[in-house]
This record gives C-alpha cells, structure tokens and sequence, in this order.
C-alpha cells in the first residue's frame, strides 16, 4: 500500500503557484459565491457569465469532485450562448461549501441540495417578482445520480426545463466491487480516507479517472485536493461513500423523468464503464440525446470540452 501511494504521488507534482487573489488561491479565475443555505448547509457556487441573463445552466459535480472541474465547460458553453450563466455548484461536503458534521449525506439529503440549488439559480441576480430563468441541469456522475433522484420525485413546477447526464451512476453494480465494498464497510472506507493526501488525489485522478492525465488542469485538480484531503472533507466523503453509494439507485424511475434529456459518455470510463449507457438508454424515455466519446475518461467534461460544449449549446437552444 505504501509503495503505491509513493508511485501515484511522485507523479502527482506540485500545487500550483498561489495566486496573486487570496480569495482565488489555486488560480481558478472564479471566486465561489454563496448560493443558497440548505438545512442550514451554505451552498456555493462559481457563476460564469452574466448572472442577470435568462438562461441557466446548473452544473452538479460527482464523487469526490467539485464544481470547479466544470469551469472549463461552463467558460465554453457562455461563449457559444450569449445570455447565458452558468452555476458551478460545490455540493454540501464540498469545495467551499458547508460540510455539517451531522448531515446524512444519504440520496434523499443530496438530491435535496440539487433542488435547493436550481431553484436558486432560477433566481439568482434576478428582481424580485420576475419570473423565474429558464434553467437546465447537468449532473455528472454521482451528480447525475442525486439530479435524477430529485427530478424524479419534485413537483413539476420545480423541475428544470431540460436536464443533461454526464456518465450517470445510479445503476446497480454500477460503480464496481471496490466501491461497492467500500460503500458497505465502514472499516474500508475510513482507511482509505485515512490515506488520502491531496498528491495522491491528484496522481490517482489523473492515473484512473480520465484518458489523458493532461486534460486535470492544474488549478481544478488541487482545488479538489483540498476539498477532499480536509479533516471536514474527509468526513464529508466517508459519509457520502457509506450512505449514498449503491444506494437508492434509479433504474426503476428514469422512464419517468419529464423534460428533454441529453446524455453523454466516454468509450474509455474506468469509473463507470460505457456499457451502462445501453442500461441507461433503453431506461430513459424516447428521444433522449446520446453522445459518445472515444479516447475520453469519466471526465468528458474536461477531457473532450469543445465537443461537449457544442452538443449542449445545440441541446439547451433546442437545435
């Protein structure tokens, strides 16, 4: 164990150079605003774009991830649609928002934070007695799990007006033998929060969790790090993997989700393989969107951003 940790760390390199902004230390280029407090969590997010414009485009962060790892596809996706904001979300346990010791971090809580978190961005920046934004949900990976879970169950004047799925958990067996015996064993999980330091986070996502260990910039990836590798973030994590992990999983609702969906997904996921796309297509209801992607990871979103970013502006403008 030792020896692999030394192995991915000595390939992990350094933390970026602090920048000049203390509030913006890894050099993002955003600084997390407080979205809206859920069951007293604070919730942030990084907004990019103009935060009055009618569109928005709620973006929700996977296990152990962050919503700076969507910036790059957030920056894209503004350019290609003028009049647009989009929403980088940290979920509770994450980033810079609020990691409540006593939270149950289960699917209902998070799923929950999803719809906090939409119908603020709905909102945000708008006067009041506007109505509110035209919105569209992304969720990648657990984040589509959480989306789906929410959308599934809020009634229909809450729901957003179409949502995408990025590699979406939420199958059985989906996330593996080593997840899905970590979610079941406290003893696993907590020794391998107990390892975590922020070089290894870095090395083992750009070892396991995308194609090319490139497409992790430097700024996004040790954000994450840090979020991750804290005593709070440790916890935060422990609890997520134990309580939401191969739990309320949501094969038996996808036919029941009500507005447009687009999803997409890389050949090379060793995350969640592409094989569950076929699950998740033949679930979904007709005319859901696919798009695939050779020579990316699980992280399509950084790793195939342009191509992405195209589909979604094509997607959200109803093209």
């Amino acid at each position: 164990m030792a020896m692999a940790c030394a192995l991915f760390a000595s390939c992990a390199g350094g933390p970026p150079a602090p920048s000049s902004d203390p509030r913006d230390p890894f050099g993002l280029g955003y600084v997390p605003v407080e979205l809206c407090v859920y069951d007293g969590c604070p919730v942030s997010a990084f907004v990019v774009g103009d935060p009055s414009a009618d569109r928005r485009v709620v973006f929700v962060h996977g296990w152990a991830g962050t919503g700076a790892e969507l910036l790059p596809l957030a920056e894209r996706l503004v350019a290609l649609l003028p009049g647009t904001a989009c929403f980088c979300v940290d979920m509770p346990g994450t980033g810079s928002s609020g990691k409540p010791a006593d939270a149950p971090y289960d699917v209902p809580w998070l799923a929950g934070a999803v719809g906090a978190a939409v119908e603020a961005a709905a909102t945000y920046g708008r006067p009041a007695g506007e109505p509110a934004a035209d919105v569209t949900l992304v969720g990648h990976s657990q984040g589509g799990h959480f989306s789906i879970a929410w959308a599934t169950s809020a009634p229909a004047d809450r729901l957003p007006d179409r949502i995408a799925l990025l590699a979406p958990l939420g199958w059985p067996g989906e996330s593996g033998l080593w997840a899905g015996w970590a979610s079941r064993s406290r003893f696993v999980a907590g020794l391998a929060s107990a390892f975590m330091t922020e070089r290894l986070y870095v090395a083992m996502n750009r070892a396991r969790v995308v194609y090319d260990p490139a497409s992790i910039p430097d700024p996004q990836a040790w954000y994450g790090a840090r979020s991750a590798t804290s005593p709070d973030g440790k916890r935060a994590l422990r609890a997520v993997t134990l309580n939401a992990v191969e739990e309320d999983t949501i094969e038996g609702v996808l036919g029941s989700l009500r507005p447009p969906i687009f999803m997409a997904w890389g050949r090379n996921d060793k995350v969640l393989p592409f094989r569950y796309a076929a699950k998740f297509l033949a679930t979904l209801p007709p005319g859901t969107r696919f798009l695939e992607f050779d020579r990316c990871g699980h992280l399509p979103h950084l790793e195939r951003t342009e191509d992405l970013a195209q589909a979604l502006a094509s997607f959200i403008a109803g093209d």
